[in-house]
């Protein structure tokens, strides 16, 4: 069954006033009927699962919101067709059982929002307010995201920090003339990225996430310090906060102007997950699980993968990278041994050089100031071509 009905016109109280014009709702009439008592400017299309996609009644939409069932191969095309024919409508996606992979799913299909049905008029204003405000700082750049890479580590002294900023700067040469990275240092207790690269930063990611509505691409420059000629770099707040202390969604606004600004986004994260750091790793393009080959590190990796696997992240998007690695007869683990031992393959390995990286930190350089060749350079650039390589994959 398809065709439209008319305008929904009982009135909504006070919320009505909220919503923007030209919001359309495709979904079944038995969804549908859970509408009634939205304002006049909200479009109801039925519309059956298997049923081709509405366009011609979509045409004149602000934001569609479209029933989704991930089981149907219909429905999950209709979403990469509409967000194909009007990329710069917003879609939000309605779905009868809501869970993580699916979700990640969907964010991925281009989707902005996701909300329970049947509908619940409580949520369904909230979500299509919030995506129309946020659509509208989004008209600023249509532009298309830069990758977006979360560092993590396994314990602590693993080095995700020193492999972040050198990736950063390898990625972003690596790009071309004119491109830059940015690391946005999220170990918010004991995070020292700026330092790495001889920063004393005036503002943090503090002054970012306390913004709420000015936030906006000026706000990020002013905050990001020049730490190198090809990176910039978010510190953490000044003062020690809470770990739990980061509003998310603030956060993801920073992301995502910070993906608009730079050519390619690096986020180093603290050890341990809370609700905030595992929704980082959620929406990134590619994790990179920073650990050594000892058997503590080998031991936290293994509970880590498994951790963000039982958690909907998908296991190709974890990349485990075992730093400060030993080569030739001297190693008593091989990487072999370690990949067994983690039940999941190594991306790459890189080479211990203590006393070269503590005298580029020590003058807040990258090791390519201090030396132009060295092995530890090398491993970071065949890094960042395996890291490119997987990022296409996932493009």
């Amino acid at each position: 069954m398809m065709g439209r009905i008319e305008n929904i016109t009982e009135p909504f109280g006070n919320d009505a006033a909220k919503l923007p014009r030209g919001v359309h709702i495709v979904a079944q009439p038995t969804m549908l009927a859970e509408l009634q008592g939205f304002a006049s400017s909200v479009q109801a299309v039925p519309c059956g699962i298997e049923d081709p996609l509405p366009v011609a009644d979509l045409a004149t939409a602000s934001i569609i919101v479209m029933e989704v069932d991930p089981a149907s191969r219909n429905s999950l095309e209709r979403v990469d067709r509409l967000r194909s024919q009007m990329p710069s409508v917003p879609v939000i996606a309605g779905l009868a059982k809501v869970d993580i992979a699916t979700s990640r799913q969907l964010l991925r299909r281009g989707v902005s929002d996701i909300v329970a049905l049947p509908f619940s008029l409580d949520e369904l204003v909230t979500s299509i307010v919030d995506v129309a405000q946020q659509s509208g700082a989004d008209k600023v750049a249509e532009v298309k995201l830069a990758p977006f890479i979360a560092v993590m580590k396994t314990i602590g002294g693993s080095g995700s920090t020193t492999i972040a900023t050198h990736l950063a700067a390898q990625l972003a040469h690596d790009l071309g003339e004119g491109k830059r990275a940015c690391v946005i240092d999220l170990d918010l207790q004991s995070g020292d990225a700026a330092s790495y690269l001889g920063c004393s930063p005036r503002m943090t990611l503090a002054d970012l996430l306390e913004a709420g509505s000015r936030l906006d691409d000026q706000l990020i420059t002013s905050v990001a310090a020049h730490g190198h000629e090809l990176v910039d770099v978010i510190a953490p707040p000044s003062d020690i906060v809470p770990i739990e202390s980061i509003d998310f969604e603030q956060l993801m606004r920073v992301l995502n102007i910070a993906r608009r600004h730079y050519d390619v986004v690096l986020v180093d994260l603290p050890a341990s997950f809370t609700n905030w750091s595992l929704s980082t790793v959620y929406a990134a393009d590619l994790t990179l699980l920073v650990g050594t080959l000892t058997i503590p590190s080998l031991r936290h990796s293994k509970r880590q993968i498994d951790f963000l696997v039982s958690m909907g992240i998908p296991k190709d998007t974890i990349q485990v990278v075992l730093n400060q690695a030993e080569k030739g007869l001297f190693k008593t683990i091989s990487t072999t041994d370690a990949s067994e031992a983690i039940r999941h393959p190594v991306l790459a390995t890189v080479s211990e050089e203590a006393s070269l990286l503590r005298a580029a930190q020590d003058q807040g350089q990258l090791v390519y100031a201090i030396q132009k060749r060295s092995k530890f350079s090398k491993d970071i650039m065949h890094l960042a071509e395996l890291v490119a390589g997987r990022l296409r994959e996932e493009s």
